[in-house]
């Protein structure tokens, strides 16, 4: 018996463990599709030994559903739900309807990825809590398995008073493209609320609103609390005249980290020479290099175009002085090199052009990177393929690998 209980035992840690690396995985550079497919092999197997487990796994798993760990919480709800023990099952429904923090996180995340086909069940009588929380959790886990919301359902919440039922619902709006909530969902542009704001902002651009973009650019100028999320939006929607107002928020240290990133993905040669120089920080040169590779494609390493091992030794001092790179794994270009390169290539780069990784910019490109791109790079290019065409549903990049795989199969 003691045997059997290690196993399971072991079964739970390494899935809480898995877990947790998957939800890293997701902003990591070094993982694509098929590495988080492979994590999720094993995540799901230690699941499954838990599934097969039966009594004895259950007896294990069940405090863990009102445990401290969200990686706990979700390996307990994924379980009974999979099990498909009714007593089981109604237990995750109850403890989801007073759930919070980590408990309310992992059978959030469960719901959002369990195979159990009766997910409305246990999500729906939930859309109506008197728990903002909870009512925006079922929110998101129904838009992000694209279950239907009624209009007057998001309607009611995107004038909710809690900031977070009006975040989940704007985000469901753009999800499931609801634009029968158009002028809903302008009110929220407005709200006293930054979060709201900006998921408001987000799906605006997903419906092609005007007024949504205006607002972006707004909070950039205005420099709002949500400025560096929407300095990320802004350079997604790709418009030329958007790059001055993106350069000029590089001399600020608080939003360069968000613009560099930024100018990479409007895609405009003329961001090139701003990107350059911000190479020449020490700080900010490994992620320029990067955005600079979104935009033309070019392999610094490949091309030579990176400092000499002793220059990138003293520049790593400089950064453990300072704190932990969160570049770190990223070439470190020289922008001397750079500045040659550039002038050698940049008659490839039509000035009224959009490119992505040095091919013009479109869905072709988007789909690519969909396919092969790192996982980090792989949520702008949803986000943007939904923005072309607003008949085309958002992949959701952090859904599990399986899911994923069947969408693209579609793209083209």
């Amino acid at each position: 018996m003691k045997v059997l209980t290690d196993i399971l035992e072991e079964h739970l840690e390494e899935a809480d463990f898995l877990f947790h690396q998957r939800e890293n995985a997701l902003s990591d550079r070094v993982y694509d599709l098929n590495g988080l497919a492979e994590l999720e092999e094993r995540l799901l197997a230690h699941l499954d030994g838990l599934v097969i487990g039966g009594k004895e796994a259950w007896a294990l798993l069940e405090p863990k559903l009102v445990g401290e760990e969200a990686g706990e919480v979700f390996a307990a709800a994924f379980v009974a739900l999979a099990s498909g023990d009714p007593a089981r099952i109604d237990l995750v429904q109850k403890t989801f309807a007073e759930a919070e923090g980590p408990v309310l996180d992992g059978i959030r995340h469960a719901l959002r990825h369990t195979s159990f086909l009766e997910i409305e069940k246990i999500a729906r009588p939930h859309l109506n809590s008197d728990k903002g929380a909870v009512r925006a959790a079922a929110i998101d886990v129904m838009s992000f398995r694209r279950v239907s919301l009624e209009s007057k359902l998001l309607q009611a919440a995107l004038t909710a008073k809690d900031p977070l039922v009006v975040a989940a619902a704007a985000t469901a709006v753009g999800r499931l493209r609801a634009a029968d909530l158009k002028y809903e969902l302008d009110a929220a542009l407005e709200s006293d609320a930054p979060p709201v704001r900006l998921e408001a902002i987000r799906a605006g651009l997903l419906l092609k609103r005007e007024q949504a973009l205006d607002r972006c650019r707004k909070r950039v100028a205005e420099r709002r609390e949500e400025a560096g999320e929407a300095i990320f939006l802004l350079g997604l929607s790709g418009h030329t005249e958007d790059g001055s107002l993106l350069v000029k928020t590089l001399g600020e240290a608080a939003l360069a980290r968000n613009a560099i990133p930024s100018l990479g993905l409007l895609g405009r040669a003329a961001a090139m020479e701003p990107l350059i120089q911000c190479a020449a920080d020490p700080k900010l040169a490994r992620l320029a290099g990067e955005a600079i590779r979104t935009l033309t494609g070019v392999d610094l390493e490949k091309e030579k175009l990176v400092t000499p091992p002793e220059a990138k030794a003293k520049t790593e001092d400089e950064e453990d002085e300072l704190e932990a790179d969160p570049d770190e794994g990223l070439p470190v270009p020289d922008r001397e090199k750079l500045e040659g390169w550039w002038r050698k290539n940049a008659s490839r780069f039509d000035p009224k052009g959009r490119y992505r990784k040095g091919r013009p910019y479109g869905a072709p490109s988007l789909i690519d990177i969909l396919r092969t791109g790192a996982l980090p790079e792989r949520h702008p290019a949803a986000l943007e393929l939904a923005m072309i065409d607003p008949s085309r549903p958002v992949l959701e990049t952090r859904s599990f690998a399986i899911r994923q795989r069947k969408e693209m199969a579609g793209l083209k």
